[in-house]
C-alpha cells in the first residue's frame, strides 16, 4: 500500500510539472534592432512616408477587449521606439478572432529597405491575417483618442521603419 502512494504521489507531481509547460510563449523579436528612439510618427499611407526612410520590421500587433485609441497608440509608439524605429506605417485593423492581450508578432523582413523603391503591401503574415474577423475603422481620427473605445479584440497591421542616417 506505501508504494502505491509512492507512485501516486510521482504521477501528480509529473503531473504538475508537465502541466506548467503547456503555456503558449510570446514570440521574440529576432529582426534589426536600433537604439531606442524618443519620438515615433505615425503615418496611414506609404505615400505619406518620406524618400529617406527604411523598412526595418513588419509586424501584426494584438490588441485586448476593451483597447481604446490612446491606447493602442502608446502601446505601438513604446514598441516601436524600444526597437528604435522613428516612423510607423499603420494599415488595417480587424477583430481579432482570440484576445491574446497585448502582443507583437513578427513578420521580418530580412533586411531593411526603402519603404518608397520596395513597398509592396501589407502581405506578410497574411495566414494569421486572412483568419481574423470584421474590419474595424481605425485611422488618423481614432489613434491617440481615448473617446475611440473597442468592445473587441484587435489585430493592426504596422511597419517600424528609420528614417535618419
Amino acid at each position: 500500500m506505501g508504494s502505491n502512494w509512492r507512485y501516486l504521489l510521482c504521477y501528480v507531481m509529473f503531473l504538475v510539472l508537465v502541466s506548467g509547460c503547456g503555456g503558449k510563449e510570446k514570440p521574440v523579436y529576432q529582426g534589426l534592432q536600433y537604439p531606442a528612439t524618443g519620438k515615433v510618427i505615425p503615418r496611414f499611407q506609404a505615400d505619406q512616408v518620406p524618400v529617406s526612410c527604411r523598412v526595418f520590421a513588419h509586424l501584426l500587433v494584438w490588441l485586448p477587449t476593451g483597447s481604446n485609441g490612446q491606447y493602442i497608440a502608446r502601446a505601438i509608439e513604446e514598441e516601436a521606439r524600444s526597437k528604435g524605429a522613428e516612423m510607423v506605417l499603420l494599415g488595417g485593423t480587424r477583430q481579432a478572432e482570440d484576445d491574446r492581450g497585448l502582443e507583437f508578432t513578427y513578420y521580418g523582413p530580412s533586411h531593411e529597405y526603402i519603404c518608397r523603391d520596395k513597398w509592396c503591401g501589407w502581405k506578410f503574415g497574411y495566414q494569421d491575417w486572412s483568419q481574423q474577423g470584421k474590419w474595424v475603422s481605425f485611422g488618423f481620427n481614432e489613434w491617440g483618442n481615448d473617446a475611440a473605445s473597442f468592445a473587441t479584440p484587435l489585430v493592426v497591421q504596422a511597419a517600424f521603419l528609420r528614417c535618419a542616417d
